[in-house]
């Protein structure tokens, strides 16, 4: 069961972090159509959200497929944190409050 956990929170943290790739690329100006699609960036972050479906895939042979939205609740927690790190967007009281709900929620759900 741990093991399907930590591929379980691999692939949620691979995903949000992909995410953040995509909206990094999408805020920089490119040269033409082709490069908004086919750079670095853009082509890591697809290639992390893959990696991030094996992860999640393999998860699911050591875990109950009833615990997956569990971890996968966890993304917004993820994406909200690496946001404000690596984005320097501002986080709100509404998106704390949010984030609270969602870790109650999960608590209630475990116990």
């Amino acid at each position: 069961m741990m093991i399907g956990s930590i591929f379980a929170l691999a692939s949620v943290f691979i995903g949000a972090v992909s995410q953040i790739l995509l909206k990094s690329a999408a805020n920089r100006e490119h040269k033409n159509f082709l490069k908004k699609f086919l750079n670095f960036t853009v082509i890591t972050a697809y290639g992390m959200m893959l990696g991030s479906s094996l992860c999640s895939m393999l998860s699911m042979r050591y875990l109950e497929l009833n615990l997956m939205p569990v971890f996968q609740a966890t993304s917004f927690f993820w994406v909200l944190l690496l946001s404000r790190l690596i984005l320097k967007e501002k986080v709100y009281r509404k998106n704390v409050l949010g984030i609270c709900i969602i870790f109650l929620g999960i608590l209630v759900y475990l116990i």
